[in-house]
Parts: C-alpha cells; sequence; structure tokens
C-alpha cells in the first residue's frame, strides 16, 4: 500500500488500476456513539483521553526510530568521504560549471591545471595558472581535485 516514488502509484494501483479502500475501525468520539455503546460521558473522555496519551507515545516513539535511523545513515555516509586535504605548491584542476547540463561526449568538465598558493580553514582555496602570466582566483575546495604531476625523464635520472 506504500506510494512509490520510482512509479508515483501503489502496487495495488498498478496490479488492479484502481485506489485501495482500506477499512476504518469506528471510535466512540461523539456523544451520540457513547449514548449508543451504552458509556457515561465521563468513561468515554477517560477512554479518548487514554488514546490521545497512547497517540502521544506512538509519536515520540517514532520521532525515536526515526532519530536513530538518520544516525545510523549518517555514521554510514560519513564512512565513505574523501577527506581533500591541498597545500600550497600542490596542482589542483577546476571543476567547470558550464557544462553541467550540457557535456558532450569528449568534452572534460574539468580546467587547469592550477598552482594552489594559499588554503583557508574553511576549505577555500587561492589559485594560480601556471603559465608565465599569472592569474589569481578564489575557489571553494569542493570544486577541486588534486592533479598529479606529469613525469619527466629527468625524474626518471
Amino acid at each position: 500500500m506504500t506510494w512509490k516514488t520510482t512509479t508515483g502509484f501503489t502496487p495495488f494501483e498498478m496490479v488492479y488500476g484502481t485506489k485501495a479502500m482500506m477499512l476504518v475501525e469506528f471510535e466512540p468520539k461523539t456523544l451520540r456513539t457513547t449514548i449508543s455503546l451504552d458509556m457515561t460521558l465521563s468513561a468515554a473522555q477517560e477512554e479518548r483521553l487514554l488514546q490521545l496519551n497512547a497517540l502521544d507515545e506512538i509519536r515520540k516513539s517514532t520521532l525515536q526510530h526515526t532519530e536513530s535511523v538518520q544516525n545510523q545513515r549518517m555514521k554510514w555516509h560519513d564512512l565513505y568521504i574523501k577527506d581533500k586535504s591541498f597545500q600550497p605548491g600542490d596542482w589542483a584542476l577546476l571543476y567547470d560549471f558550464e557544462y553541467k547540463d550540457n557535456l558532450g561526449k569528449l568534452q572534460t568538465r574539468w580546467l587547469g591545471p592550477y598552482e594552489i598558493i594559499e588554503t583557508f580553514s574553511n576549505g577555500d582555496a587561492r589559485l594560480s595558472t601556471i603559465d608565465p602570466i599569472k592569474f589569481k582566483l578564489l575557489v571553494n575546495g569542493h570544486q577541486l581535485r588534486l592533479y598529479h604531476k606529469p613525469l619527466s625523464k629527468d625524474d626518471f635520472l
């Protein structure tokens, strides 16, 4: 009976083509039904207060369960987060948001490489181009990826 996000329908609707009708138990809520069930008004009020208290307990237990599930998911999510640490002098690639929606088959999403001049405690980094004409810019560290400098023959000798 649960509505599925992927299809937009419940499984019952997918099979039978109509929405499922669930039976609802009727409880003494009004004076007329309490009289028909031979209950006094004070007994009906006490019964209703007990039902409301039980409903509050159910809500509290549901909130505790939701909080525990969210904590478990947060721990699982934090296990797979990779910490990016950049040092001055490293080379980095900058994510290009221009091709975010319209990315061709062979176009790259990354610009650069840039040299990291300075890093800040909030994760930002000051970059400079590696060209002879230096151009500096300040970017968020989440937009960067570490770039490994290409090896030359002199590195092997």
